[in-house]
């Protein structure tokens, strides 16, 4: 039943748009609908980052979540080299911060490393672990700090993830 309404609202957003887009509505009409199953949503889904803005430790509002009830959430981070010259290792720690009804921070430490990272070893919710937070809509924050060593460049890409910790098991 859940799915058949799903499909119907669904099927309604599609008309809508195509109507839209064909000037019967109004102009201007612009949109992304998604439907959550699961309960969160982060727009966007996916985040590449410019590691140059975070790791100078700016904080940057980089999305929104919406948690339609209390869920447990944990970001995950992966981090791979692209291209690189010479010998060099970077190595940095992010930091979440969702602010609205309430406010989370998330330490992410070692989430930038193509070498050794070394970190306090506790479990950290929302990282190591899943992190309950309560519904609402939340701007989402990131800043971080990196090191380098060694003499070169390196070209990275970190993707970072929020996944829903009961069904990401």
């Amino acid at each position: 039943m859940k799915s058949l309404f799903t499909a119907a609202i669904l099927a309604a957003v599609v008309m809508l748009i195509i109507i839209a887009s064909v000037g019967v509505v109004g102009s201007g009409i612009r949109g992304v609908v998604k439907i959550s199953t699961d309960g969160v949503e982060m727009e966007p889904a996916e985040l590449q980052l410019d590691l140059a803005e975070i790791c100078s430790g700016k904080e940057v509002r980089v999305g929104a979540i919406r948690a339609e009830k209390p869920v447990e959430i944990k970001f995950s981070v992966q981090t791979a080299t692209k291209g690189a010259g010479g010998n060099v290792t970077v190595a940095g720690g992010l930091k979440a911060r969702l602010v609205g009804g309430q406010e989370y921070v998330i330490h992410m430490p070692c989430a930038v490393a193509t070498g050794p990272c070394y970190r306090i070893m506790v479990i950290i919710p929302g990282y190591d672990a899943p992190l309950e937070i309560a519904p609402g809509n939340y701007d989402f924050y990131l800043s971080g700090s990196c090191t380098t060593e060694g003499n070169g460049w390196a070209e990275l890409e970190v993707n970072v993830v929020l996944k829903n910790a009961k069904l990401s098991n």
